[in-house]
């Protein structure tokens, strides 16, 4: 574990990169011990990945940090580990690793993720509430991010049930925010467990929260949008659902509440619409939960090529003349290796000789 606590730490090599080394059965154990010539092998690093890769071997002590890290009595689990949450390692940009105070939720068992609003209506703390115990009392477990308003609500309606509640942060496990939800975070680690992919120690920041929602939708069987304004963080854990397979259900609301638009638009664009609890819980508790339908990136292991096309790729168009300078192959190979690409899902021509990301 200790060397993949250290391949944990290199917080510049991208999770997108770390799962390649994983398709590719290269280990972190591997990595730390292989000669550097053959980092050259590697197509999908970069001179500056090389180059991070050879000062942390030469500075970081892997047994002093493991030992560090062992008396903070934090979980730690990586894509490499058979306890690795399964839901979470087909779904787009997977956590290389994760880091837990409590338990992870149980494989065996279904869960459903309840967010919403931070300055939700007293309606919206009712029903997220009511919601949260009725799942628990049919033993599914209940996954939120611990913000103030729904996320707190739900996670309270699943500890008053008796339920199983687990809070996915945007800062390290270690680190309780917003710190008025001291109670709940000391409650949830008896209950459940704090979960964070941040490493120990990380202090809350804007840019975490919307990447720790994805976490909290892949975590969860189905999701449900309690209230929601329009430009909401909620949105985007629907958004991340829906590209997980997800499905997503929402609590209806007045078309004059602006705390009910997030949840009516997402009823626009087909999400499941909650007019009673009873029969929800009942519904999914008889007929199952659908089955995710993300693509398994382990039937579809890129080759080095493709890797090295698809790891220079973002979510924000790159010409194909940009494409060219970073890559030592002929225009011509560059473009059947994107159609490939295209042809597998994981790319897109947003337009003509503009390229995206896909998954």
């Amino acid at each position: 574990m200790k060397f993949k606590y250290w391949l944990t730490s290199l917080t510049d090599i991208s999770n997108a990169k770390k799962k390649l080394l994983h398709d590719c059965s290269i280990t972190a154990e591997k990595l730390f011990f292989m000669p550097e010539n053959e980092l050259f092998d590697i197509l999908f690093f970069t001179d500056d990945d090389r180059k991070i890769i050879l000062e942390s071997r030469a500075s970081y002590d892997v047994e002093k940090e493991w030992i560090l890290f062992q008396q903070k009595d934090i979980g730690f689990v990586t894509m490499e580990d058979e306890a690795y949450p399964d839901k979470l390692r087909n779904i787009h940009n997977p956590p290389y690793s994760l880091f837990y105070i409590g338990a992870l939720p149980d494989k065996s068992r279904k869960s459903v993720a309840i967010v919403g609003a931070r300055g939700r209506s007293a309606y919206g703390c009712e029903v997220a509430k009511v919601l949260a115990a009725a799942l628990s009392r049919q033993g599914i477990q209940i996954i939120s991010g611990m913000a103030r308003g729904i996320d707190r609500d739900a996670h309270m309606g699943c500890l008053e049930a008796g339920g199983n509640t687990y809070a996915v942060l945007g800062s390290g496990a270690d680190t309780c925010y917003p710190k008025e939800n001291r109670f709940l975070y000391d409650k949830i680690k008896l209950s459940g467990g704090i979960i964070s992919e941040l490493m120990p120690g990380t202090d809350p920041q804007k840019m975490f929260f919307p990447m720790r929602n994805r976490i909290i939708s892949g975590l969860s069987d189905i999701v449900v949008i309690v209230e929601a304004k329009k430009r909401s963080g909620s949105l985007i854990t629907a958004d991340f659902a829906m590209e997980q397979g997800k499905d997503v259900y929402v609590i209806p609301g007045r078309i004059t509440d602006t705390l009910s638009y997030g949840c009516n638009s997402l009823i626009k664009q087909g999400a499941g619409i909650i007019y009673n609890i009873d029969e929800f819980v009942s519904d999914i508790t008889l007929t199952g939960f659908t089955e995710c339908t993300q693509m398994d990136f382990r039937k579809n292991i890129l080759d080095k090529k493709e890797a090295l096309v698809y790891s220079l790729l973002d979510f924000c168009p790159i010409a194909i003349g940009t494409l060219s300078q970073k890559v030592p192959y002929e225009l011509s190979e560059l473009f059947e290796v994107l159609e490939d690409l295209i042809q597998k899902g994981f790319v897109k021509e947003t337009i003509p000789n503009y390229y995206i990301r896909s998954l």
